[in-house]
């Protein structure tokens, strides 16, 4: 009787630890459906409020900042877009580039040692360049390849001095080249902007962040209104996109930038309906704060 009596109260407990775990269960599930749920009615309404607005919710938002080593930081002072920032985003500029060398790793090749000033001179770059997009650390770029000079691509099998290669996430770059468009700031080449952007525009045509959609969505925009014969003919007559960018609308693009974060008030100037679009595509403002 003892026993049977034991059975019954061994068997309750065991009723009511499986009604608990199966309460837990279904508030975990609960709570994830609903999470889903949430998550994708604010993306659809900051989908909205971008057409509306012509720009996402917010672009910086940190639970903490990080904080540069002592030996990088001092390089942020010889970066004329940093300078420029007030104090409040220098601090988020400061965390971006700490974030982007904990995420990106640098190679060396042909002998080249990667040291903390080209590190940086490559973050700070691709940090100006994203700074407008909350969505900043891209999902196809892990691995940055440095190479003294020109390089044979084994990828197109051609002698190269950029490229970027979404299948190994990798960007690869001529030093002496990238050196050089980032000394000559008013030619419209830059290296590492040009190589950036192609990064930034394939990872903008797989993923769906608001990042991403607002920079694609704003390049078929600016690629309809470039279908125009009389706009592309302005722009030809113009001579400020050197000829490369007529290759394709991919190297269009990134000539584009080049030229739009070396000479912004000429293409303002000169074409500022292609300026507004540039602006849209990366959110990028920070020009007409300068003036």
């Amino acid at each position: 009787m003892n026993y049977h009596v034991f059975s019954l109260l061994v068997l309750q407990e065991e009723e009511v630890s499986n009604s608990i775990l199966q309460n837990i269960i279904g508030v975990v599930v609960t709570v994830g459906i609903v999470s889903i749920c949430v998550y994708y009615v604010l993306r659809y309404m900051e989908s909205v409020y971008y057409k509306h607005k012509q720009k996402p919710y917010f672009i910086h938002f940190y639970p903490s900042l990080k904080k540069l080593p002592s030996y990088l930081e001092e390089f942020l002072e010889e970066n004329d877009f940093y300078k420029s920032l007030d104090k409040k985003r220098r601090k988020y500029f400061e965390h971006r580039c700490a974030r982007f060398l904990e995420e990106i790793r640098f190679v060396g090749r042909e002998g080249l040692v990667v040291d903390g000033f080209m590190k940086m001179q490559i973050t700070m770059m691709f940090i100006q360049l994203t700074f407008g997009m909350r969505h900043y650390l891209l999902a196809y770029l892990s691995t940055i390849i440095l190479y003294p000079k020109s390089f044979y691509s084994i990828l197109n099998q051609t002698e190269n001095i950029g490229e970027f290669n979404p299948r190994s996430k990798a960007l690869a770059l001529s030093w002496k080249h990238f050196l050089k468009g980032k000394q000559n700031k008013d030619h419209g080449r830059n290296l590492g902007v040009h190589e950036i952007t192609h990064a930034i525009h394939y990872n903008s045509i797989k993923k769906n962040d608001i990042s991403s959609e607002i920079f694609y969505d704003t390049f078929l925009e600016l690629e309809e209104y470039l279908g125009a014969i009389e706009i592309r003919k302005q722009i030809v007559e113009a001579n400020l996109l050197r000829e490369y960018a007529f290759t394709d609308k991919f190297e269009f693009i990134a000539v584009l930038i080049e030229v739009f974060m070396e000479s912004p008030d000429k293409l303002k100037a000169k074409f500022p309906n292609i300026y507004e679009y540039v602006v849209r595509m990366l959110n990028f403002r920070y020009f007409e704060e300068l003036h």
